[in-house]
């Protein structure tokens, strides 16, 4: 699995690359700002919509639109995250955030291109069928205030989040960050013109994925490390924060991404063949804590 991540990611950079080529009359220091932000990362979301691609039997290069307009819209949400007034983190992409390198109101603004840029360049695809601006209106609410942006809140909530429950930490990491991982794969398939059964099966699989990757993410805060990371570590515990694992401990944690790998499984493998591989990636994701 690894190769074929690898190989997606190689692809979809030559595309991404190519499309910012396109990019003009944008103002400096704006432009370097969005560039920077765009630098880096481990483009799941890109390699979900592909994989979606995938599932649909069509090539990768039928949703690179998706891809790329998901990659902006989530790379937004990180220079607003990284902001002293939201998360305040001076990591990302193993270099500086983009607002210790451009200034706040400039990494403000950045967001705010990278988020309207995602959209531009989804909606600049000709000749597109129903579907696809269905697909296009999914990732809206995906990233808005009903998803990410709700979940931004949830998470920005300071005084409530010493005391949240495990209820409200699975709603907050649902928001935060499966609706990305069913934008990124259930847009894919819904722009290819996918059926109920499979759109609702994907966006099962889609929110067990992203809670095996918060909880994940939650875990490595604590033992790994900045460089392996590329963001800074051990940041929850250093502000007291509630997350899933300080609610139910390492054992139980562990023991959690286990049944929702099972349950992501169960929601697709129906498909037979079409599902393998994004069975292999639900398999793959879960041993990144081992």
């Amino acid at each position: 699995m690894k190769d074929r991540i690898h190989s997606i990611k190689t692809n979809f950079e030559l595309c991404l690359k190519t499309a910012l080529k396109t990019l003009d009359n944008v103002p400096e220091p704006l432009i370097d700002a969005v560039l920077y932000a765009l630098d880096g990362g481990k483009r799941l979301r890109p390699v979900l919509a592909c994989l979606g691609a995938e599932f649909m039997q069509k090539e990768s290069c039928d949703v690179y639109d998706i891809a790329m307009g998901l990659e902006c819209i989530h790379n937004y949400s990180l220079c607003h995250d990284d902001l002293p007034c939201m998360d305040d983190d001076m990591l990302r992409h193993g270099k500086p955030s983009c607002h210790a390198v451009f200034g706040e109101g400039m990494a403000v603004l950045a967001g705010d291109g990278l988020l309207n840029l995602g959209f531009e360049i989804m909606l600049a695809k000709e000749n597109s069928k129903e579907c696809y601006y269905r697909a296009v209106s999914y990732i809206s609410r995906m990233s808005g205030i009903r998803g990410m942006v709700g979940g931004q809140c949830i998470d920005m909530a300071t005084e409530s989040l010493r005391n949240k429950s495990l209820d409200e930490v699975v709603m907050l990491n649902l928001l935060k960050t499966s609706c990305l991982f069913k934008g990124a794969l259930v847009g894919s398939v819904i722009s290819l013109g996918a059926n109920t059964d499979e759109i609702s099966a994907l966006e099962l699989y889609s929110e067990k994925l992203g809670l095996i990757f918060q909880i994940i993410d939650d875990i490595l805060d604590i033992t790994s490390t900045s460089d392996i990371m590329g963001k800074t570590v051990n940041k929850d515990n250093a502000s007291n924060k509630i997350t899933y694992i300080s609610i139910v401990g390492m054992d139980q944690s562990l023991q959690d991404i286990k049944r929702l790998e099972s349950e992501a499984v169960q929601a697709i493998i129906g498909f037979g063949d079409r599902a393998k591989t994004l069975i292999e990636f639900v398999n793959y994701l879960s041993c990144r804590v081992y």
